[in-house]
């Protein structure tokens, strides 16, 4: 992969920008994973449902899937530095507006905008390595990004799991608002990359021409809804598993975090074969792996639970599968993407993000629809989001030169 040296002498190393870009990535994982296992006890306190509770996940999404598609066009017009400043400074108002909420509607208003400044982050470390990088690398650069973010759902619920013991879920959201501190001052350490010939200029107009551009693509939408409808699978997961684990098969806190932190590592693992191989294999053909993977097991694992074979360690054994497959997915979906719009990568980026959170809000809102107590809506929504993929990938998807 070129060297950040041989792009840009205003760079830090590469070790140093990419760990960077990954701290970014992190926001969504650290935000949601790390108040998992207190849930329980916040629908409690709050007084609230089990379906209420699980809509202050779905409004976070919400926000992240809206708020992608201000910051991806700011971006692509102001530089990539101010945006993300500005929303990063949203994202720690809105945290500690979730610390101090005293009913589950207002911590779903504050959900929504932590979640409407954070998303800036992502999106925008995505645009810039598409600036830095180009189409032919990024595919690693996003996987050694995911990498670096992966620490975030690896440890988030088990430090959330075992703060409980000790504090409140209030104070998680404390932390938050540290941790968007911190992305603040790891800011300063990147320089300006968007290009200021390339820039796109006008208003409201030039923003909704450019999704329309992107939305003409063939490869851009097949890329953007598989690998999308694979994020919603994988939200579905997240919204759906503290209340299966914890209620149904009465799990404890602290073991959640265990289980959910196995599946991460999973995830990890194919990220990193992913980086090492996407060059010999190419990033499309890894992909059709993964999502090929990813239907063959959710297909399992609701066939098994709607049979009766409701047991824990088959569920903890098909969900690691599919959480690893993702590893796999994720990045290859990202740069393919991203590879034929270099003047409209933050448009780019923000429609890619917007539609993965989308999904992951109709999720949400499927499992509210759904909830009966039991497992079947969790693996149902899962298989169906895995299905929609591999449809995406069979009909709409072909192999573009660049992608490789």
């Amino acid at each position: 992969m070129t060297s950040t040296s041989e792009l840009s002498p205003a760079l830090p190393s590469e070790r140093v920008l990419l760990g960077i870009l990954g701290l970014f990535m992190m926001i969504a994982p650290a935000s949601t994973d790390m108040y998992l296992p207190g849930l329980p006890t916040m629908r409690h306190e709050l007084g609230a449902s089990a379906a209420a509770t699980q809509l202050t996940l779905s409004y976070f999404f919400l926000g992240f899937a809206f708020g992608q598609l201000v910051w991806g066009p700011l971006a692509d017009r102001f530089g990539r530095r101010k945006p993300m400043a500005a929303g990063i400074a949203l994202y720690i108002f809105g945290s500690i507006g979730c610390a101090f909420a005293d009913s589950i509607d207002h911590m779903m208003m504050w959900r929504f905008v932590q979640a409407l400044g954070g998303c800036a982050m992502p999106v925008i470390a995505q645009a810039i390595v598409r600036d830095v990088y180009g189409p032919r690398n990024s595919a690693r650069a996003f996987s050694i990004m995911l990498l670096v973010m992966s620490v975030a759902p690896i440890v988030a619920p088990l430090v959330g799991g075992q703060m409980l013991r000790f504090t409140t879920w209030r104070v998680i959201f404390g932390i938050l608002a540290v941790f968007g501190v911190g992305a603040l001052m790891a800011l300063w350490r990147l320089p300006e990359t968007g290009n200021v010939n390339g820039r796109q200029v006008g208003g409201a107009r030039a923003i909704v021409m450019s999704y329309w551009h992107l939305l003409r693509d063939t490869h851009f939408v097949g890329y953007m809804v598989a690998g999308g409808a694979v994020f919603g699978a994988s939200f579905t997961y997240i919204t759906g598993t503290p209340l299966v684990y914890m209620e149904y098969f009465h799990v404890s806190p602290q073991f959640f975090g265990v289980l959910f932190g196995i599946n991460i590592v999973g995830m990890a693992a194919m990220t990193m074969f992913n980086s090492r191989r996407v060059g010999q294999l190419g990033s499309y053909r890894l992909m059709r792996i993964g999502i090929v993977g990813c239907a063959i097991v959710t297909s399992v694992l609701c066939a098994a639970v709607w049979m009766g074979l409701v047991l824990l360690p088959l569920m903890v054994a098909m969900l690691f599968l599919f959480m690893s497959l993702r590893g796999i997915i994720t990045a290859n979906s990202v740069a393919g993407a991203l590879a034929n719009h270099p003047t409209r990568a933050g448009a780019a980026a923000a429609l890619v993000g917007s539609v993965q959170y989308g999904f992951g809000f109709a999720a949400g809102g499927l499992l509210g629809m759904l909830n009966d107590g039991s497992p079947r809506p969790l693996v149902s929504v899962m298989c169906g989001f895995a299905i929609l993929a591999l449809v995406s990938l069979m009909t709409m998807l072909r192999k573009p030169q660049s992608a490789h």
